[in-house]
């Protein structure tokens, strides 16, 4: 066949005709599904016509399946080899016929195209294990619980055979502990218990089918530990009476109540019990806890200590003299041991003796008759079993023999031996006050004692009222005067003795909320507490009463004290906004008020007019200035000096004007600590595109005659009148120079129109003015000769329109 097709190739190449590529394939036969790679498949020949050769190598198209295990691979000129590659895999269960078609082209455009069907056999294959147990040399672990029951399931091991046989489960050992059935379901075959030496199980899991071909897998079993035994608790209990320590020891497998005493009033934070636990589950999650009524006491949850928190004092209000708790000892799962304790507390002297008085105090009116109790001292004592009380003098005249004992039956009242008077010599030499001490105990050991002091006075009938030395104070006192200024003393006396015990404060007047005035309680001087303020409360009417030292029956005194406020000069100005805001044009004239603005200043304490106006910092090149300056609170911003962007020296545009007000523009004399205030100003210069005229002279709007007032003029400067003569003079002057420009203005422009009519006629060389609006397209020129005279006044190049007044012809009209 295929030297017939040679023979058919040479034909076709002598009579000239083209052929197509041409394939012979040799086919290997069926392929086992378990070839290996790189196993050959077929071989494949193309034959081409003389002089042509192939486009490329052949490529396989249209494979059915898509995905398919073959490669061509070239081994000579015009034999390729289909090989097996190995991926995907062959497997006759799922593939069992390729359908592969192999296509080629030559250079000139032929090509051909040849199909080949490759046959799968089936091959008997080992079963494979699905899951984790198909992992090779791997160890598949799975954890179950210690308590898990007989026959439960622990795990299901999954095989299949390729040819889709039975397939037979075996476990070695098979002494493990654990079966496995028909289906692979592995179970528990005995008890598990994590405590025991085997934790843990290692398995070998086989899978055979029919043919005898197998797979194997490990497995390897972990036990979980479960808590399933309770702790265990052994504690060590300290046992404290009358100071004296014992140690009781006990656990709670014996399961009896620890009865256990402790002195009251031992230290917060004692120890008094000292625990262990265990658990044979060993989970770690030990913890201690106090199962109790009160918060007496508490335990560590991890050391196991027992503390008090809490006074143990058994005089305390509803304090119980046996407490009850329980020590416990649990795991994470809340299965706990415990020891069961009951606290008796005991009763110690622990509490001083107290009394209801520690000073007594008596007083007698000008006499005290024999045996009066003049102190009755009352004492008692808290501890249980109550205390005996005694009471003893300590010091002062009280005692067998002097001026005051105790009563024979009652120790606890003392009383006066002999009559007092308050005119006895010896009573004025003692001072008419006595002072005894009373030693109070208990007789309990060891003993604790207390002091009551008692003193006995004896005043006189108070039977005269104070009086003031003045019944009106008249004081003054600076505005600015701080707090402590001493504004004056009030003086009052008292006949009564002893003599000047007399205490001063003020009733009304201070109407204030903030209390400005404070009187010394006993020397009657009365102090500011904080400056005064003029502008708003002027004078003060104060009540000031006088009280004696009676305490039953005082008597009292009242006083008026009149203070006077002195006005200083103590604020400053103020200026209402605080900040002006202003936007203006570079072309603005000299003179001109900025936008109508003007401050609005006032001062509390001074005349509007006595203000003064000064420019602190922002004004660059001085172009701004206020006025006036002086004798006025609601100056003008005006523009001294013009600005001029074109000629490179300006440069600023926005000016931050800050001005001080000053308060001592004085009309006569001269100002006393002067104030100043601020007032902000803010401007920005626009720039304008309107070209500068040609002299400045021509640029005004009119006249702006900036004046300042001040308002020292005295009589006898005879320099005022003689200035504001010249000033006159020099008004009327000027007034007179505008008319004189305003005429001349008119003539030129009549002139200017008449020569602009003839400027399509030929003029000599001369110099040329502008007439008219700079703007125009068409510019009217005026020539003359350089020797004839003409002045032209362009109205047309001025920044600003000139002013009705100046456009009507000759007439003149200056604006001020």
């Amino acid at each position: 066949m295929l030297s017939s097709r040679f023979l058919l190739l040479l034909l076709l190449a002598a009579s000239g005709v083209h052929a197509a590529p041409s394939f012979v394939v040799e086919n290997a036969g069926p392929l086992l599904e378990n070839a290996s790679d790189h196993t050959r498949v077929a071989t494949v020949t193309i034959s081409l016509s003389p002089h042509t050769s192939l486009l490329g190598d052949p490529v396989i198209l249209n494979a059915s399946p898509t995905v398919h295990p073959f490669v061509l691979s070239h081994r000579s000129s015009h034999l390729w080899d289909l090989l097996l590659t190995g991926a995907p895999k062959l497997d006759f269960e799922v593939v069992a016929l390729y359908s592969l078609t192999i296509y080629a082209k030559d250079n000139q455009g032929a090509t051909a195209a040849q199909t080949i069907l490759v046959q799968i056999e089936d091959v008997n294959e080992p079963p494979d294990f699905i899951g984790p147990l198909a992992q090779k040399n791997q160890v598949t672990e799975i954890y179950i619980r210690e308590d898990t029951a007989h026959g439960v399931i622990i795990y299901r091991a999954v095989a299949k055979d390729p040819e889709g046989a039975m397939l037979e489960y075996s476990i070695s050992p098979e002494s493990s502990g654990f079966t496995i059935d028909s289906t692979g379901a592995i179970s528990t075959a005995t008890d598990l218990d994590f405590e025991s030496d085997m934790r843990s199980f290692s398995l070998i899991i086989k899978v055979v089918d029919p043919g005898g071909l197998f797979a194997t897998g490990n497995l390897k079993i972990f036990l979980i530990n479960v808590n399933d035994k309770d702790p265990t608790l052994a504690c060590s209990l300290f046992n404290i009476e009358n100071g004296v320590l014992s140690v009781l020891s006990t656990n709670s497998t014996l399961h009896h109540k620890v009865n256990l005493t402790l002195d009251e009033e031992i230290p917060v934070g004692k120890m008094i019990a000292m625990c262990q636990a265990a658990d044979d589950d060993n989970l770690g999650d030990l913890t201690f806890g106090l199962d109790t009524v009160d918060d007496y006491f508490a335990v560590d949850k991890e050391k196991g200590t027992v503390v008090t928190t809490t006074r143990l004092d058994v005089e305390k209000t509803g304090f119980a003299s046996a407490l009850f708790f329980s020590i416990k000892a649990c795991d994470g799962d809340q299965r706990c041991a415990e020891i069961p304790v009951a606290t008796y507390i005991h009763g110690i002297n622990d509490n001083p003796p107290f009394c209801d008085q520690y000073l007594i105090r008596y007083t007698g009116k000008e006499e005290i008759a024999k045996d009066t109790v003049v102190a009755k001292v009352s004492c008692h004592d808290l501890d249980k079993p109550p205390d005996t009380i005694h009471y003893a003098p300590s010091s002062g005249p009280v005692g067998s023999g002097r001026l005051f004992e105790q009563v024979p039956d009652a120790k606890n009242f003392i009383q006066v031996t002999k009559e007092l008077d308050y005119e006895n010599p010896e009573m004025v030499a003692a001072g008419h006050i006595y002072e005894m001490m009373i030693s109070v105990f208990d007789d309990l050991h060891p003993s604790h004692t207390v002091t009551v002091t008692i003193l006995v006075e004896i005043a006189p009938d108070n039977d005269f009222s104070p009086k003031f030395q003045e019944l009106h104070y008249a004081f003054s006192v600076p505005e600015t005067s701080g707090a402590f200024y001493k504004v004056g003393q009030v003086t009052a006396i008292d006949e009564d003795h002893p003599p000047g015990c007399l205490t001063y404060k003020i009733i009304s007047g201070d109407i204030q909320t903030v209390q400005r005035f404070w009187i010394h309680p006993f020397s009657g001087v009365i102090e500011l507490t904080t400056q005064p303020d003029y502008e708003s409360v002027r004078q003060y009417n104060l009540t000031v009463e006088a009280v004696d030292c009676d305490r039953d029956h005082p008597r009292t005194a009242l006083a008026t004290v009149t203070v006077d406020i002195e006005d200083e000069n103590d604020e400053a100005p103020v200026c209402t906004p605080y900040l002006y805001t202003a936007i203006i044009s570079d072309n603005v004239i000299a003179g001109t008020n900025v936008n109508g603005l003007r401050l609005n200043c006032h001062d509390r304490d001074s005349q509007d007019f006595e203000m003064r106006f000064e420019m602190a910092s922002g004004n660059e090149n001085l172009h701004f200035q206020l006025d006036p300056t002086r004798g006025s609170n609601t100056p003008k911003l005006i523009v001294k000096n013009p600005f001029n962007f074109d000629s490179g020296a300006e440069l600023q545009q926005r000016y931050h004007l800050v001005v001080h007000v000053i308060d001592d523009n004085l009309q006569y004399g001269k100002a006393i600590k002067p104030r100043t205030g601020t007032a902000v100003i803010d401007i920005y210069v626009m720039k304008t595109s309107t070209p500068p005229s040609p002299t400045s002279s021509e640029q005004r709007k009119g006249l702006t005659v900036v004046y300042t007032a001040i308002n020292t003029y005295k009589s006898s400067d005879w320099y005022v009148p003689f200035v504001f003569t010249l000033m006159a003079v020099f008004f009327v002057g000027l007034v007179s120079w505008m008319c004189f420009l305003l005429w001349r203005y008119g003539s030129i422009k009549s002139k200017s129109q008449r020569v602009a009519k003839e400027g399509s006629k030929p003029k000599p060389n001369g110099m040329k003015y502008v007439v008219g609006n700079r703007s125009e397209k068409e510019k009217n020129v005026i020539t003359e000769t350089r020797n004839k005279k003409l002045e032209v006044l362009t109205a047309g190049s001025l920044s600003m329109p000139l002013p009705p007044g100046l456009l009507q012809g000759g007439q003149c009209c200056p604006i001020i």
